[in-house]
């Protein structure tokens, strides 16, 4: 039997990620990369939302969050194919769809085919009737989320500071 090395990546035919939110409190940028840094895909498919361009703000870009984009990075570089398919906080990016730059495709939707089965995968803000018709009350609920994000992190840390376990 052969030792396994400590730093093997397992090898995955595809992953999909979404809901990063990089740019605000709520993103687990450091997870994610420690994750991202255990695989090796032949395909990651970033389905929207990976930067949050509705709360972002140029005096909270945290070092994990540069880290993250750096692992993908990596992982292009390795011969990952990467699309990145945008969501509602990151909708900017869909004027860039059929843009490709080496292994690094934009796009509205992905058909991949793994073991012989096709899977269409797009984000889920394309069936949001509130995000099309009522953007103010989307912003408004992501707002919203960003607030209480925050106030989780203070719980968290004073549940910490006491001996507590997470909630």
């Amino acid at each position: 039997m052969t030792p396994v090395k400590k730093n093997m990546k397992r090898l995955v035919k595809a992953v999909v990620i979404s809901d990063v939110h990089m740019g605000t409190y709520a993103c687990k940028a450091a997870q994610l990369t420690d994750y991202l840094k255990s695989i090796h895909p032949e395909t990651l498919v970033l389905n929207g939302d990976i930067i949050d361009a509705w709360q972002f703000s140029k005096r909270y870009f945290p070092t994990a969050h540069i880290k993250l984009m750096r692992e993908m990075l990596k992982m292009m570089e390795a011969g990952t194919k990467i699309y990145y398919v945008a969501g509602n906080h990151d909708e900017m990016m869909r004027r860039f769809a059929g843009m490709t730059l080496g292994s690094f495709s934009v796009v509205n939707k992905v058909l991949l085919t793994l073991d012989g089965k096709r899977s269409w995968i797009f984000h889920g803000d394309v069936f949001d009737g509130y995000m099309h018709r009522l953007k103010w009350l989307a912003r408004l609920g992501a707002q919203g989320y960003g607030m209480l994000a925050i106030l989780n992190k203070a719980v968290e840390q004073t549940l910490r500071f006491f001996g507590k376990p997470r909630v």
